[in-house]
């Protein structure tokens, strides 16, 4: 299974058969995770492997799993930390998924005795071990708001750009929010996120992580279809005031 495969056919699992991964198999699980390229130069991070099978280690409820593992980011607290965490994540999430393993990002925290052991600000975690449930599923079972509620068309744009839209569009975000917007032109793609509610504010910090998950849908897609992407600030556009949503990047497409 190669990464398109693992992003169209991805699926969060919250059943797990409770025991232990052969060593190599977690080795090369720990040796990817090191060679994970970042979003953004300049920040350091940990990945942190937690076993769950001989000491339980306790998520907080409501939203934990119960998985035999977990892998946990945590990060320093630098410009788009939070992008750069989600976008190197699912990179792991979807090597797992390619190798038949079970994945769900978690909702729950670490208790302060876990977050304690980890070199910088804890981000996120993903549960993962061998499935109990089936891993894969179809793209059309996954619960997606209509593209039209995504993405804006400003120009016409080929099959493979239509792709990388949809692959972008099956990401997983905290609560399945969906946060991201779209604007397109035949060789960019304005990259925005929904503003939250009032009341929502204090989930600004996930929305950037799953904007970051996001984007690295997009880029391993693009490197699997063979589209030349890059990002870019565009400061015309991160100026202007925008009611329901803000900038985060342009993907530039050539």
């Amino acid at each position: 299974m190669n990464t398109l495969d693992a992003i169209f056919s991805g699926r969060s699992v919250r059943q797990y058969q409770q025991e232990k991964l052969d060593w190599e198999e977690i080795s090369e699980i720990l040796d990817y995770a090191n060679r994970i390229p970042k979003l953004i130069d300049g920040i350091a991070i940990e990945f942190k492997l937690v076993s769950n099978i001989e000491t339980k280690q306790g998520f907080r409820r409501p939203f934990s799993v119960k998985a035999p593992y977990y892998l946990c980011i945590s990060s320093e607290e630098k410009e788009d930390y939070l992008l750069n965490a989600g976008y190197m994540i699912q990179q792991l999430n979807l090597y797992l998924i390619s190798k038949g393993l079970g994945t769900c990002y978690m909702g729950a925290s670490p208790g302060m005795g876990l977050k304690s052991t980890m070199k910088y600000t804890y981000v996120v975690a993903l549960a993962f071990g061998k499935p109990s449930t089936q891993p894969l599923s179809t793209g059309s079972e996954a619960k997606r708001l209509p593209e039209k509620e995504l993405v804006v068309y400003k120009e016409g744009v080929t099959s493979d750009i239509k792709q990388l839209l949809a692959a972008t569009r099956l990401a997983p975000s905290s609560f399945n929010n969906q946060p991201w917007r779209f604007v397109v032109y035949k060789n960019r793609i304005h990259v925005f996120a929904k503003k939250n509610l009032l009341l929502a504010k204090a989930f600004d910090h996930l929305k950037l992580v799953d904007m970051g998950i996001m984007l690295a849908n997009l880029i391993l897609a693009a490197e699997e279809l063979w589209v030349d992407v890059t990002l870019s600030s565009l400061e015309h556009i991160k100026s202007k005031p925008l009611q329901n949503n803000e900038y985060i990047t342009t993907v530039v497409i050539g």
